[in-house]
């Protein structure tokens, strides 16, 4: 006897399929939130010219990868906010030692829309792709950065927001900013300003 499946069952089985897919479509819609909100980042800084006045301003940092996954360093900027000593002063970035690699750190200046007391000039650092990817938990290791005056005239620093005398070991700053993707996860910036503000000058090759 041949045998036949009967509306009853065809509107059982319709309704399986239909919650299956919907269940599936709702894990779909909920992965991709999660792993934005994955992204995390802390930055360390320490100072190895602590005075107030230097012939350059080293601000040594680390990055470190606090979120749950593989960080892509390029997607990666950090703000180093600090006050030009007259308006028309420029400034030459330079990389004296990195572990991963002076060519893979780029530093470009520019100015933040809303400028302050301590403020009116930042360096932001970036990663080119050669700089790889930081597992979860991991660090970039030492990066001994390091930024003057084109003139080479002695430059202050005791008046810049990021700077600070007593960081002579490393330690998470909070004066100075990390955007992943041109989201901020870390720091405070002075006057609001947010770190997807472009930077305004050409990136600077190191002296020699």
């Amino acid at each position: 006897m041949t045998s036949r499946t009967t509306p009853s069952r065809l509107r059982v089985a319709l309704a399986a399929a239909v919650a299956t897919a919907l269940g599936t479509a709702g894990l779909t819609a909920l992965s991709g939130p999660a792993s934005a909100a994955a992204a995390g980042v802390s930055v360390q800084y320490r100072t190895s010219a602590t005075g107030a006045t230097a012939d350059q301003a080293e601000p040594w940092l680390k990055v470190r990868n606090t979120g749950s996954g593989g960080l892509p360093l390029s997607s990666v900027k950090v703000r180093y906010y600090f006050k030009a000593d007259a308006a028309g002063t420029a400034y030459r970035f330079a990389c004296s030692w990195a572990v991963k690699g002076c060519a893979n750190i780029t530093g470009t200046f520019g100015t933040p829309a809303n400028p302050t007391a301590t403020a009116d000039r930042y360096l932001e650092i970036g990663f080119t792709a050669g700089a790889g990817t930081l597992a979860p938990g991991a660090d970039t290791g030492d990066m001994q950065l390091r930024f003057h005056r084109a003139d080479w005239q002695t430059l202050r620093q005791s008046d810049d927001y990021s700077f600070g005398a007593s960081q002579t070991s490393y330690a998470d700053w909070t004066k100075i900013t990390a955007s992943v993707s041109g989201s901020t996860v870390w720091g405070t910036s002075p006057g609001g300003d947010d770190p997807t503000d472009p930077p305004t000058d050409p990136p600077t090759d190191p002296p020699a």
